[in-house]
């Protein structure tokens, strides 16, 4: 078990570098936003952003996730995993470039043509960025994904600050900003990651159907998590319109700091999910680092909510400051969602696809539900309730069908206290701030959680 925690933890230190302060980075940048953009302007972009997302997984058919799997399955060689990849990602964005055509020459959708441009260039580098990131996993080459994440981040900072600030390009400055620091990301992966050299357009072995076979279960299971996260966008642009859906995306923002730790966390684990899967658990490595992710995503999630009111002040700008209601459901709705992806993650090590989509379709389908509900009376925080809804039901779906396959040596007493306290303390935050009650929350959450991290302090002040 030792070797195996001293590899998931490279991998994070790893993960953390180069995502770190992208994440950081979009969390900083969002006074300049609101500061610079409408909040009409920022809802079309996230609008488009949203699109491309949903896009994604059907036009490649999901082949980014068995990129991975695959890549790390020593019955078949990397770039024939790759090149496969790659040409489906090439088809999907073929497609989208003619789909994109038509709707300019028809009129059939009233939009800009320079949003068009910008939906097609964001999927095409979004498809190859995660393909890369995905290949480069499976090779373990993570430094490679960190360097190129620092400058990723570097490059989007200053360009951020150039077109917003000094030439003030305004929304044509914001998208050209969010492609810019992915492409040369991209190009960075592509050389020094050696990619170049095992992409073959010809002579390779064809694993388009092993791979979609493995993936296409995915496509519904990244619709329903494109459902859960981004449809309520649309649906409240259609009852409330554009300028709140501007509001209730920079909502987000607070939750992108705990998006952060799990999506490094993850990055690092579905590695070792792959590599280190044991039914039975015999070491309680899968329970132990399932009980930590979980205490700390909602330790996180508690202490954000304490200071929610004050970041919000610094971070939403006048008509956006409203914002702060959204973020207490959404916050806990994301620790759903991270727990839930780390399961995932145990379902993937075992090509179990079906059963990842099924309950993950379930939860998109209470959460449209609910959006039509609570959007129509409650506008932005009703969006942000039925997504909370929607993550839950998902994580609560697949913890029961992970018992039937592995016994992960879990304290499901306190888990499930933890998580009821961290609900109690939301349902505050969200009518009213109440920061002495807060607190108390977060000590006692510590105090319930302590057995995780004795034996981490032990070690370190033997040490």
């Amino acid at each position: 078990m030792r070797e195996k925690n001293k590899s998931l933890l490279k991998n994070i230190g790893l993960f953390t570098l180069g995502s770190f302060g992208s994440k950081i980075l979009s969390f900083l940048l969002v006074p300049l936003y609101t500061a610079v953009l409408s909040t009409a302007e920022y809802g079309t972009v996230d609008l488009i952003t949203s699109t491309a997302s949903l896009l994604t997984p059907i036009l490649l058919l999901s082949i980014f996730d068995a990129t991975l799997r695959f890549g790390m399955d020593n019955n078949y060689k990397k770039e024939d995993v790759l090149s496969t990849s790659i040409r489906i990602a090439v088809i999907g964005s073929l497609i989208l470039i003619v789909g994109t055509v038509v709707v300019t020459k028809t009129g059939i959708v009233k939009i800009d043509n320079i949003y068009l441009v910008f939906l097609c260039v964001y999927f095409i580098i979004g498809a190859l960025n995660q393909i890369f990131n995905l290949y480069l996993r499976a090779k373990n080459q993570a430094g490679v994904i960190a360097t190129s994440g620092v400058l990723c981040t570097f490059i989007t900072c200053c360009s951020n600050i150039v077109l917003l600030v000094i030439l003030k390009w305004g929304i044509i400055g914001y998208m050209f900003s969010n492609t810019i620091g992915v492409l040369i990301q991209n190009l960075y992966q592509l050389f020094f990651g050696r990619i170049y050299k095992d992409i073959k357009f010809l002579k390779f072995r064809d694993l388009t159907k092993p791979m979609i076979t493995y993936s296409v279960p995915l496509i519904a299971n990244s619709l329903s998590w494109w459902i859960n996260n981004a449809s309520d966008r649309y649906i409240l642009t259609y009852l409330r319109g554009v300028a709140e859906n501007g509001i209730y995306s920079v909502s987000y923002k607070i939750p992108t700091l705990l998006s952060m730790f799990q999506g490094i966390f993850y990055n690092a684990w579905s590695i070792s999910a792959i590599a280190e899967f044991d039914e039975n658990d015999n070491d309680g490595f899968i329970g132990t680092n399932y009980s930590l992710y979980g205490f700390i995503s909602l330790a996180i999630c508690s202490s954000l909510l304490i200071i929610n009111i004050p970041l919000a002040s610094f971070l939403y700008k006048g008509d956006y400051f409203i914002a702060w209601k959204c973020v207490p459901s959404l916050l806990l709705g994301t620790v759903f969602s991270g727990i839930s992806q780390f399961e995932g993650s145990l379902f993937a090590a075992t090509k179990n696809t079906k059963s990842v989509a099924k309950t993950t379709i379930i939860g998109a389908i209470i959460n449209t539900v609910c959006n039509f509900i609570f959007i129509y009376y409650f506008g932005a925080i009703g969006a942000a309730l039925a997504t909370l809804i929607g993550y839950f039901a998902t994580w609560y779906l697949r913890t029961q069908h992970l018992q039937s396959f592995i016994k992960m040596k879990v304290n499901w007493t306190i888990h499930l206290i933890s998580i009821a306290l961290v609900f109690v303390q939301t349902i505050v935050a969200t009518v009213k701030s109440l920061p002495m009650f807060q607190i108390a929350s977060f000590v006692l959450l510590i105090l319930l959680n302590k057995e995780l991290f004795r034996p981490i302090i032990k070690k370190l002040l033997r040490n």
